[in-house]
């Protein structure tokens, strides 16, 4: 072979027959690959709990909170001027009061005095209205005397005067109820029953007319304001059925203490800032007694007794799904159901029987089971059927064998 033809070999025709022969083995493997094997995934069975639907009645109560306040609290101020000379053994910060009990003595020995000058005018002005009258009578029995078939005229029987007398006995009569009134001011008493929540003067201490003594607040005015979301009004009690009761509770160093007191109105307004209607629970006069560590302030919670709900179906509301739906069972396999809503809590979710699609009827195998992600009419079986199937007991061994 000459150089030429030997150089046309290598340079063409080799790498042609290398390329052919790559080619005829890569079709020779892929047509010699295995083929995949196909088969349908199994198909999954879900293990459900069931219970019957059944209509009951059910009770709404409304979760809230807030504060024991009292309604009525005010400032006790000094009427007189003077030097306080004494006050009340419970004249104390977080002490009770009762209405009418002497709080605190001002030095009432100026009153007194002023006690006595009044009353002396209304002696004087007294003997000068008697005075008077006694010139009124002798000045028409002149005239009679002097002019038998005449009538008197009003200054003849002196009446202007006798007016004038009056009128001094009467502004005398009210100067010295004045004094006393002032007199009985150098008394300060107590307007209500209840608590001092600050006492602001001792023993000495020289005040004036309007000197607040003290701030008290009523004990039968001890209340809890409770608000209520805007979504959960309409299941408020209505007034007609009765007052609703609530149930407050209260924690103390790890102790709760519950009381139930009736609701005793409703705001007739929404809170501007919170977008929240009120209710008023009341508490009984005797309630800070009764409960010593109770203090005014104290925080609490509460559930308001709400609607009576009447033929509805009850379920956990963990059951639901995350659009709100429910399962129901029904021949081997489980079926999505629409429903309504009426109260929902943490606990229980209340279903409108007649507002699901369609309507849940009683004894309906309702799934109680959590079922995510499962497609309407999927599979399933019932848990007590695989959990309660039992082993077949042992056959008790018999010993043949005797004692001769």
């Amino acid at each position: 072979m000459s150089n030429k033809q030997k150089n046309l070999w290598l340079s063409v025709i080799l790498p042609l027959v290398i390329l052919v022969g790559v080619v005829v083995l890569v079709n020779v493997m892929t047509s010699s690959k295995p083929k995949a094997f196909n088969r349908k995934p199994p198909e999954t069975v879900e293990t459900v709990e069931i219970a019957p639907v059944k209509y009951e009645d059910y009770q709404v109560f409304i979760d809230s909170y807030g504060n024991i306040e009292a309604s009525t609290s005010s400032q006790l101020v000094a009427q007189v001027s003077g030097q306080v000379i004494s006050v009340a053994d419970n004249f104390k910060t977080g002490l009770p009061i009762k209405k009418g009990q002497e709080l605190l003595q001002v030095d009432a020995r100026d009153y007194q005095i002023e006690v006595r000058i009044a009353g002396a005018e209304v002696a004087n002005a007294q003997l000068a209205l008697n005075e008077e009258k006694a010139r009124a009578e002798q000045a028409l029995k002149d005239w009679k005397k002097i002019n038998p078939n005449k009538k008197a005229n009003a200054l003849v029987l002196r009446e202007p005067q006798l007016a004038s007398a009056q009128a001094s006995l009467e502004a005398a009569t009210a100067r010295l109820e004045k004094a006393k009134l002032a007199l009985s001011r150098a008394t300060v008493t107590a307007p209500y029953d209840g608590y001092i929540i600050q006492r602001l003067v001792s023993v000495g201490e020289l005040i004036n007319t309007n000197t607040p003594v003290a701030t008290i607040f009523s004990s039968d005015s001890l209340e809890a304001r409770l608000p209520v979301p805007s979504n959960k009004v309409q299941f408020l009690k209505s007034p007609s059925k009765g007052a609703a009761q609530v149930k407050l509770e209260a924690d103390f160093a790890g102790q709760t203490e519950s009381w139930i007191v009736p609701v005793d109105r409703s705001d007739s307004v929404i809170d501007e800032e919170t977008r929240q209607w009120y209710v008023t629970a009341k508490l009984p006069s005797d309630f800070l007694t009764v409960n010593p560590k109770v203090k005014v302030g104290q925080f609490v919670s509460a559930e308001i007794e709400g609607e009576l709900l009447e033929d509805v179906v009850v379920v956990p509301s963990t059951i639901l799904t995350a659009d709100d739906q429910i399962f129901v069972y029904r021949e081997g396999a489980v079926y999505r159901r629409d429903i309504r809503i009426l109260w929902q809590d943490e606990k229980s979710t209340v279903i409108d029987p007649y507002g699901a699609e369609p309507n849940l009827e009683e004894g309906e195998q309702l799934v109680i089971s959590r079922l995510s992600f499962v497609a309407d009419g999927a599979k399933a079986r019932l848990k007590d059927a695989v959990t309660g199937a039992k082993k077949k007991p042992r056959a008790p061994t018999t010993n043949n064998s005797s004692v001769e």
